[in-house]
């Protein structure tokens, strides 16, 4: 009688455990779906947005907005022809390669997704996350971790600060420069702006020597140069025309961009643009097709304090 009794009270916990067991992983389940449903609904607002505001401009758009209507303009003349070789003499001393490390993965605790609204920070999602982690090697892959040049950028102000995207420098742990020279510099971030994709880094060292900067956006048409590292190919120089000015839209407002055609590619992204007397009229931030948006330089200082 003993042994039946016994054997009863085992079925029973076995059945509480499993079902225990069904509901913590329907729990866990239920959960993760919550989390991704959640930041597909952001991610989906945000296009939304970013479509409407685009719908807006287009409305409104003419040939003489995107000629530059409301921009102050270069008037100054320029040669028929521009001599590249001489502005890049003159802009390289000015440029930097940015290089960076990522953040340690660690255990998934300082997972980014949980800082999107409505997704959840509980016991299930910490465990998935843990789980991940381990399944996916992560400790090992931060044993791994090396630096990484990811964009460029240049010297302003008193030649101590350097401007690029501040898209390159997103999940970094820390940063580092090349100069022309070829010495590496240790930097930090001091400022940064996500909504104008711009960041100003501090650098390590004797001052190097500050870009020089145009008073007035050039024309549509002008002729530009972008400076960058495209493909992880330092110091690559690109040459194309301003295609229009115009703007794009932001996560707070639209705000005005300079469209150039220069061939551009991942490596690029804060590197500088110049025209064709080596002023600085731009950083380049992101690309739309075959264009590439630039944020005019005297936005890009402000960031700075410039």
């Amino acid at each position: 009688m003993g042994s039946v009794e016994s054997w009863r009270r085992a079925a029973l916990a076995a059945y509480v455990l499993a079902g225990a067991g069904l509901a913590s992983g329907g729990y866990a389940l239920a959960t993760t779906q919550a989390n991704v449903n959640a930041i597909a609904a952001a991610q989906k607002r945000l296009d939304d947005d970013e479509w409407s505001k685009h719908q807006a401009h287009a409305k409104t758009d003419s040939a003489r907005s995107a000629a530059g209507e409301g921009v102050a303009l270069d008037a100054r003349p320029y040669p028929a022809a521009a001599d590249w070789a001489a502005v890049a003499g003159q802009v390289m001393p000015s440029v930097v390669m940015v290089a960076v490390i990522e953040r340690a993965k660690g255990d998934g605790s300082r997972n980014r997704a949980w800082l999107v609204p409505g997704v959840q920070t509980n016991l299930a999602t910490e465990l998935l996350t843990r789980y991940r982690a381990w399944q996916h090697e992560w400790a090992k892959a931060d044993q791994e971790r090396e630096w990484v040049t990811l964009g460029a950028g240049f010297l302003v102000g008193d030649g101590r600060t350097a401007l690029t995207a501040a898209h390159v420098l997103a999940g970094i742990e820390g940063v580092r420069v090349k100069l022309a020279s070829g010495e590496w510099r240790s930097a930090r971030v001091a400022r940064i702006d996500h909504v104008r994709d711009v960041a100003a880094l501090l650098i390590d060292g004797e001052p190097g020597q500050p870009v020089r900067v145009a008073p007035a956006l050039p024309r549509q048409g002008q002729a530009i140069a972008a400076i960058g590292s495209p493909k992880g190919l330092d110091f690559s120089m690109s040459a194309g025309i301003v295609s229009r000015h115009g703007q794009v839209g932001g996560l707070i407002g639209a705000a005005g961009m300079l469209q150039i055609d220069a061939p551009i590619a991942g490596g690029n992204s804060g590197g500088v643009v110049v025209n064709g007397r080596g002023e600085a009229v731009g950083l380049v931030s992101h690309s739309a097709g075959p264009f590439t948006q630039a944020v005019p330089i005297g936005r890009a200082l402000a960031v700075a304090g410039l």
